[in-house]
Protein backbone atom coordinates (compact mmCIF):
# COMPACT_ATOMS: atom_id res chain seq x y z
CA UNK A 1 0.00 0.00 0.00
CA UNK A 2 1.14 3.54 -0.63
CA UNK A 3 2.11 5.83 2.22
CA UNK A 4 -0.14 8.75 3.03
CA UNK A 5 0.58 11.39 5.63
CA UNK A 6 -2.01 13.66 7.15
CA UNK A 7 -1.44 16.19 9.93
CA UNK A 8 -4.55 17.44 11.71
CA UNK A 9 -2.62 19.88 13.92
CA UNK A 10 0.93 20.48 15.16
CA UNK A 11 -0.08 18.82 18.43
CA UNK A 12 -1.86 15.75 17.05
CA UNK A 13 0.01 14.29 14.10
CA UNK A 14 -1.26 11.43 11.99
CA UNK A 15 0.33 9.19 9.43
CA UNK A 16 -0.87 6.17 7.45
CA UNK A 17 1.70 3.78 6.05
CA UNK A 18 1.24 0.19 4.87
CA UNK A 19 -2.18 -0.08 6.54
CA UNK A 20 -0.82 1.12 9.90
CA UNK A 21 -2.16 4.42 11.17
CA UNK A 22 -0.01 6.33 13.66
CA UNK A 23 -1.40 9.03 15.93
CA UNK A 24 1.27 11.06 17.72
CA UNK A 25 0.56 13.39 20.64
CA UNK A 26 2.98 16.31 20.76
CA UNK A 27 3.16 18.81 23.60
CA UNK A 28 6.87 18.61 24.51
CA UNK A 29 6.88 21.62 26.82
CA UNK A 30 4.48 19.74 29.12
CA UNK A 31 5.61 16.18 28.50
CA UNK A 32 2.75 15.61 26.06
CA UNK A 33 0.08 16.58 28.59
CA UNK A 34 -3.37 16.85 27.00
CA UNK A 35 -5.04 20.24 26.87
CA UNK A 36 -8.79 20.47 26.32
CA UNK A 37 -8.18 21.48 22.70
CA UNK A 38 -5.83 18.53 22.21
CA UNK A 39 -8.45 16.12 23.55
CA UNK A 40 -10.87 17.41 20.92
CA UNK A 41 -8.27 17.16 18.16
CA UNK A 42 -7.26 13.67 19.25
CA UNK A 43 -10.87 12.46 19.13
CA UNK A 44 -11.17 13.83 15.58
CA UNK A 45 -7.92 12.13 14.54
CA UNK A 46 -9.02 8.77 15.96
CA UNK A 47 -12.37 8.97 14.21
CA UNK A 48 -10.62 9.76 10.92
CA UNK A 49 -8.38 6.73 11.37
CA UNK A 50 -11.36 4.46 12.00
CA UNK A 51 -13.13 5.78 8.90
CA UNK A 52 -10.08 5.39 6.64
CA UNK A 53 -10.45 2.12 4.66
CA UNK A 54 -6.66 1.92 4.34
CA UNK A 55 -6.14 1.68 8.12
CA UNK A 56 -6.16 -1.79 9.68
CA UNK A 57 -4.46 -0.99 13.01
CA UNK A 58 -3.66 2.21 14.93
CA UNK A 59 -0.53 2.97 16.94
CA UNK A 60 -0.96 5.64 19.61
CA UNK A 61 2.26 7.28 20.80
CA UNK A 62 3.75 10.38 22.36
CA UNK A 63 6.31 12.59 20.65
CA UNK A 64 9.90 12.81 21.87
CA UNK A 65 11.66 10.65 24.44
CA UNK A 66 10.30 11.92 27.77
CA UNK A 67 6.68 10.82 27.82
CA UNK A 68 3.81 8.94 26.28
CA UNK A 69 1.27 11.30 27.88
CA UNK A 70 1.94 12.83 31.30
CA UNK A 71 -1.74 13.47 32.03
CA UNK A 72 -4.15 16.31 31.49
CA UNK A 73 -2.57 19.75 31.16
CA UNK A 74 -2.70 20.95 34.77
CA UNK A 75 -1.79 24.48 33.69
CA UNK A 76 -5.40 24.78 32.49
CA UNK A 77 -6.87 23.82 35.87
CA UNK A 78 -6.92 27.37 37.37
CA UNK A 79 -8.79 28.64 34.34
CA UNK A 80 -11.41 25.91 34.61
CA UNK A 81 -13.02 27.02 37.87
CA UNK A 82 -16.09 28.33 36.09
CA UNK A 83 -18.91 25.90 35.37
CA UNK A 84 -18.79 26.53 31.61
CA UNK A 85 -15.06 25.82 31.43
CA UNK A 86 -15.37 22.68 33.55
CA UNK A 87 -18.22 21.42 31.39
CA UNK A 88 -16.19 22.03 28.24
CA UNK A 89 -13.30 20.03 29.67
CA UNK A 90 -15.59 17.21 30.78
CA UNK A 91 -17.27 17.09 27.37
CA UNK A 92 -13.93 16.97 25.56
CA UNK A 93 -12.69 14.11 27.74
CA UNK A 94 -15.95 12.18 27.38
CA UNK A 95 -15.90 12.57 23.60
CA UNK A 96 -12.27 11.45 23.40
CA UNK A 97 -12.62 8.31 25.50
CA UNK A 98 -15.94 7.38 23.93
CA UNK A 99 -14.33 7.65 20.50
CA UNK A 100 -11.39 5.52 21.61
CA UNK A 101 -13.68 2.86 23.09
CA UNK A 102 -15.73 2.57 19.91
CA UNK A 103 -12.89 2.22 17.38
CA UNK A 104 -13.45 -0.87 15.24
CA UNK A 105 -9.75 -1.40 14.47
CA UNK A 106 -7.15 -2.55 17.00
CA UNK A 107 -5.19 0.11 18.90
CA UNK A 108 -1.65 -0.36 20.21
CA UNK A 109 -0.35 2.02 22.87
CA UNK A 110 3.40 2.58 22.43
CA UNK A 111 4.44 3.71 25.91
CA UNK A 112 7.70 5.34 26.87
CA UNK A 113 8.62 7.66 29.74
CA UNK A 114 5.73 9.09 31.70
CA UNK A 115 2.28 7.57 31.31
CA UNK A 116 0.19 9.32 33.94
CA UNK A 117 -3.47 10.12 34.59
CA UNK A 118 -5.09 10.82 31.25
CA UNK A 119 -2.18 8.98 29.64
CA UNK A 120 -3.13 5.90 31.61
CA UNK A 121 -6.72 6.33 30.50
CA UNK A 122 -5.56 6.39 26.86
CA UNK A 123 -3.39 3.32 27.39
CA UNK A 124 -6.25 1.45 29.07
CA UNK A 125 -8.43 2.31 26.07
CA UNK A 126 -5.96 0.57 23.76
CA UNK A 127 -6.24 -3.12 22.96
CA UNK A 128 -2.53 -3.79 23.46
CA UNK A 129 0.08 -1.91 25.52
CA UNK A 130 3.81 -2.10 24.83
CA UNK A 131 6.20 -0.19 27.09
CA UNK A 132 9.93 0.30 27.40
CA UNK A 133 11.88 -0.37 30.59
CA UNK A 134 12.14 3.35 31.38
CA UNK A 135 8.37 3.85 31.48
CA UNK A 136 6.65 5.10 34.62
CA UNK A 137 2.90 4.58 35.00
CA UNK A 138 0.54 6.11 37.56
CA UNK A 139 -2.90 7.57 38.23
CA UNK A 140 -2.20 10.56 40.53
CA UNK A 141 -5.85 11.67 40.78
CA UNK A 142 -5.86 11.40 44.60
CA UNK A 143 -2.83 13.68 44.77
CA UNK A 144 -4.63 16.33 42.74
CA UNK A 145 -8.08 16.17 44.26
CA UNK A 146 -9.50 14.74 41.03
CA UNK A 147 -12.25 12.12 40.84
CA UNK A 148 -11.00 9.59 38.31
CA UNK A 149 -13.76 8.91 35.72
CA UNK A 150 -15.95 5.87 36.32
CA UNK A 151 -15.52 4.47 32.80
CA UNK A 152 -11.72 4.57 33.07
CA UNK A 153 -11.88 3.10 36.57
CA UNK A 154 -13.93 0.21 35.16
CA UNK A 155 -11.28 -0.37 32.48
CA UNK A 156 -8.58 -0.37 35.14
CA UNK A 157 -10.46 -2.88 37.33
CA UNK A 158 -11.06 -5.15 34.33
CA UNK A 159 -7.36 -5.00 33.46
CA UNK A 160 -5.67 -5.50 36.83
CA UNK A 161 -8.45 -6.52 39.22
CA UNK A 162 -10.10 -4.58 42.07
CA UNK A 163 -7.28 -4.87 44.63
CA UNK A 164 -4.54 -3.65 42.31
CA UNK A 165 -6.84 -0.93 40.96
CA UNK A 166 -7.55 0.20 44.51
CA UNK A 167 -3.82 0.29 45.24
CA UNK A 168 -3.13 2.51 42.22
CA UNK A 169 -6.07 4.84 42.82
CA UNK A 170 -5.73 5.15 46.61
CA UNK A 171 -1.97 5.74 46.68
CA UNK A 172 -1.33 7.46 43.36
CA UNK A 173 2.06 5.78 43.39
CA UNK A 174 4.24 5.45 40.32
CA UNK A 175 4.90 2.01 38.87
CA UNK A 176 8.07 1.05 37.02
CA UNK A 177 7.44 -0.84 33.81
CA UNK A 178 8.43 -4.22 35.29
CA UNK A 179 5.85 -3.97 38.07
CA UNK A 180 3.22 -2.70 35.63
CA UNK A 181 3.89 -5.76 33.47
CA UNK A 182 3.67 -8.14 36.42
CA UNK A 183 0.35 -6.53 37.34
CA UNK A 184 -0.99 -6.98 33.80
CA UNK A 185 -1.15 -3.26 33.17
CA UNK A 186 1.11 -3.55 30.13
CA UNK A 187 1.48 -6.55 27.83
CA UNK A 188 5.12 -6.28 26.78
CA UNK A 189 8.19 -4.55 28.20
CA UNK A 190 11.33 -4.12 26.12
CA UNK A 191 14.47 -2.03 26.13
CA UNK A 192 14.00 1.55 24.85
CA UNK A 193 15.92 0.94 21.62
CA UNK A 194 13.72 -2.07 20.85
CA UNK A 195 10.30 -0.50 21.46
CA UNK A 196 9.84 0.91 17.96
CA UNK A 197 10.81 -2.35 16.30
CA UNK A 198 8.56 -4.44 18.54
CA UNK A 199 5.53 -2.19 18.01
CA UNK A 200 6.15 -1.94 14.27
CA UNK A 201 6.37 -5.74 13.95
CA UNK A 202 3.22 -6.22 16.01
CA UNK A 203 1.31 -3.65 13.97
CA UNK A 204 2.54 -5.15 10.70
CA UNK A 205 1.46 -8.65 11.78
CA UNK A 206 -2.04 -7.41 12.60
CA UNK A 207 -2.26 -5.38 9.39
CA UNK A 208 -1.33 -8.44 7.30
CA UNK A 209 -4.27 -10.46 8.64
CA UNK A 210 -7.82 -10.37 7.27
CA UNK A 211 -9.26 -6.97 8.30
CA UNK A 212 -12.82 -8.25 8.71
CA UNK A 213 -11.64 -11.12 10.91
CA UNK A 214 -9.59 -8.77 13.09
CA UNK A 215 -12.51 -6.36 13.45
CA UNK A 216 -14.81 -9.26 14.33
CA UNK A 217 -12.34 -10.42 16.95
CA UNK A 218 -12.17 -6.95 18.49
CA UNK A 219 -15.97 -6.65 18.46
CA UNK A 220 -16.23 -10.03 20.20
CA UNK A 221 -13.74 -9.05 22.91
CA UNK A 222 -15.62 -5.81 23.48
CA UNK A 223 -18.91 -7.71 23.73
CA UNK A 224 -17.50 -10.09 26.34
CA UNK A 225 -16.19 -7.16 28.37
CA UNK A 226 -19.50 -5.31 28.20
CA UNK A 227 -21.46 -8.39 29.19
CA UNK A 228 -19.12 -8.98 32.14
CA UNK A 229 -19.86 -5.46 33.38
CA UNK A 230 -23.51 -6.39 33.91
CA UNK A 231 -24.86 -3.60 31.69
CA UNK A 232 -27.51 -5.53 29.75
CA UNK A 233 -28.26 -2.77 27.25
CA UNK A 234 -24.63 -2.07 26.39
CA UNK A 235 -23.80 -5.77 26.45
CA UNK A 236 -26.65 -6.67 24.11
CA UNK A 237 -25.70 -3.91 21.67
CA UNK A 238 -22.05 -5.00 21.69
CA UNK A 239 -23.07 -8.63 21.23
CA UNK A 240 -25.20 -7.69 18.22
CA UNK A 241 -22.26 -5.84 16.63
CA UNK A 242 -19.97 -8.81 17.23
CA UNK A 243 -22.39 -11.33 15.69
CA UNK A 244 -22.88 -9.06 12.69
CA UNK A 245 -19.11 -8.76 12.22
CA UNK A 246 -18.63 -12.53 12.46
CA UNK A 247 -21.39 -13.22 9.94
CA UNK A 248 -19.87 -10.73 7.54
CA UNK A 249 -16.65 -12.74 7.52
CA UNK A 250 -18.52 -15.81 6.28
CA UNK A 251 -19.47 -14.15 3.00
CA UNK A 252 -16.26 -12.23 2.43
CA UNK A 253 -13.85 -12.69 -0.45
CA UNK A 254 -11.10 -12.70 2.15
CA UNK A 255 -12.40 -16.04 3.44
CA UNK A 256 -11.92 -17.52 -0.01
CA UNK A 257 -8.52 -15.84 -0.35
CA UNK A 258 -7.36 -17.23 3.00
CA UNK A 259 -8.28 -20.78 2.04
CA UNK A 260 -6.71 -20.46 -1.41
CA UNK A 261 -3.50 -19.01 -0.03
CA UNK A 262 -3.27 -21.85 2.48
CA UNK A 263 -3.67 -24.46 -0.26
CA UNK A 264 -1.17 -22.68 -2.52
CA UNK A 265 1.27 -22.23 0.39
CA UNK A 266 1.65 -18.49 -0.11
CA UNK A 267 0.96 -15.38 1.98
CA UNK A 268 -2.68 -14.27 1.64
CA UNK A 269 -3.54 -10.95 0.00
CA UNK A 270 -6.49 -9.71 2.01
CA UNK A 271 -8.56 -6.76 0.82
CA UNK A 272 -11.08 -6.34 3.62
CA UNK A 273 -13.99 -7.33 1.39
Amino acid sequence: MTAATETSSPRIRTDVRDAVGTVEISNPARRNALSVAMMTELAVALRAMDEDPEVRVVVLRGAGERAFVSGADISEFPGQQGETARQKADDAATTLFTQLSTLSVPVIARIHGYCLGAGMALALGADLRCADTHSVLAIPAARLGVGYPLEQTAALVQTVGPAAASDLLFTGRRLPAAEAHAMGLVDRVVEPDELGKVVDELAATIAANAPLSVRAAKASVQAVRRLSEGDEAAGSAALGRAIEAIVRCRTSSDLQEGALAFLEKRPPRFTGR
